[in-house]
Order: structure tokens, then sequence, then C-alpha cells
């Protein structure tokens, strides 16, 4: 089979194309950068995601007909907060529809978000806007005008985004026979991790993974992409899964109790402040 990886050459990316291949699968990798090293059965295709031009030309160097489809690549953070919603959003809808026409019925879509994401649902109307844009082009432009909106946190609206359309394309399941999932992962012990880290503050992030025992690595999250991406899990479309160590579990049931977190403890310094 023939799959296509974004973000194929480190962390969670790697540890997938590194699965997938062992089983015998084909992997177009695509990233900005090329892998540390060589892996048989992947081909390593450049491209950047914040650019609609080079994402264009990757699409013509890949598979006629593909098998599914992992987009992982994304950033946390960039001088520019349009350029992490064009990588984590707006490259990764624009290779998704571009690819979408050549994936064999049967198979799948799986990209990752964030449970920074997980409440979309109670902000549809902040990414509705940008939802509703046509393509690229005319994404990146209402990005730009709102560029002091994404300004605060970047990261989170991109994550929204990416949950919210994923759950939106699901419906095309009944034509395409193609399925659409979301993985949301907690905090993952990779090189980006400190960006994380710096922008959710040492404090707050520590907290957060004394609630599970740890970090997850690599491998765990791409254990839960295969299964979305290769395994026979026919009926499963338009669902995230929280791939956090039972993290959002513990605030939907009551058993960690966010109130007591250093950010909140922060933001009630500030208002008795």
């Amino acid at each position: 089979m023939n799959f296509v990886v974004t973000g194929g050459s480190s962390g969670v990316g790697a540890a997938l194309v590194s699965r997938i291949t062992a089983a015998g699968h084909q992997v177009s990798n695509l990233d900005v950068q090329a892998p540390a090293e060589d892996i048989a059965g992947s081909q390593f295709v450049q491209v950047d995601l914040s650019d609609t031009v080079a994402i264009e030309a990757a699409v013509q160097s890949l598979p006629a007909t593909i098998d599914g489809l992992a987009n992982v690549a994304g950033i946390a953070r960039a001088a520019d907060p349009v350029v992490v919603l064009a990588v984590n959003f707006l490259g990764l809808r624009h290779l998704t529809e571009m690819l979408s026409p050549r994936i064999k019925p049967g198979g799948s879509v799986v990209s990752v978000s964030s449970i920074a994401g997980w409440d979309w649902q109670n902000r549809v109307d902040r990414v509705a806007p940008l939802l509703a844009s046509q393509g690229f082009v005319d994404g990146r432009a209402w990005c730009e005008a709102h560029s002091q909106l994404l300004a605060r946190d970047p990261y989170t609206f991109s994550k929204r985004c990416v949950s919210a359309w994923v759950a939106s394309k699901a419906q095309e399941f009944r034509q395409t026979g193609v399925r659409y999932n979301t993985v949301s992962p907690g905090g993952i012990d990779t090189p980006l991790f400190p960006q994380f880290e710096e922008l959710m503050g040492t404090e707050h992030s520590n907290w957060e993974v004394a609630q599970v025992g740890r970090r997850a690595t690599p491998e765990d999250i791409a254990q839960a992409l295969d299964m979305l991406l290769t395994s026979e899990v026919a009926w499963l479309n338009g669902a995230d899964v929280p791939v956090d160590g039972g993290y959002t579990a513990g605030l939907a049931s009551g058993w960690i109790d966010f109130s007591e977190s250093p950010a909140m403890q922060a933001v009630r310094a500030r208002k008795e402040g």
C-alpha cells in the first residue's frame, strides 16, 4: 500500500514512517527538511507547507493513487502568526484537498490536531470565517487581515481549525468511502516541546505532565496514527481521538481539577490583584 505522510523526517512523523514501512508499505515523506537517514520503502519530497506553489509542485511527484494520508507536520510558533496558520491549517487543507481524489475507497486521512483544539465547538464562531475561506490564497488573506486576532495564540487557533474542518470533511465519506479523523496529542517529548513549554509556562507544563505521569513519546502518537491510517477500522469517521494518557478524560470526568492548575491560579491572582 502507498501512503503519504507530512512531517515524516523527525518526531512523530518519523516514528510513523518507520512503523508503516516496517510493515511493508511504501511512504512518500513530505517535509521541509530531509530525514537524518534514509528509510527503506520511503521517498523524501521536500515541501514547505506555508507555500502553496511548493505544495502543488510536491503533489506532482506523488503516486497517481494512494491508500491514505497522514497530516503530521506542524509548528508551535513563528515570528509571524500567519505562518503558524499557513503550516498547521491552510497547507494541511490545501494538500488534503489536492490528494483526496487520489485516495482509494476505503482509504483514510488522519490529521494531527492537539488537545489545545479540543474545545473548538465552543469557539466555532471564531474559526468559521477562516473555514469558509476558499482555498489557500483566500485563507492566507483572511489571516493577514486578522493577524492581531491570531497573535495571542496562533497555535491553538490553528488546531481548532484542523479539528473543526476535519469534522466537516467527514461528510464526504458517503460519496468517496474515504474516512477523515484527527488525533489530538498532549505534550510530546520531541525537540519541539520547549516551544510548547514556553507558550504554557514551565510550571503549568510540569503540572499537566504530573496529571498523567509522563509526556508522550513520538511512538505513542505514531501507534494511534498507524491504527487510523492502515488498519481496518472501516466505520470510524469524523472522530477526534485524544492521545494524552487520559488527560482530557480527567478534565471531563473531574479527576483532574483544572481550577487548581498554575494557569488558573495565575488568573485568580490577576483578578484579585
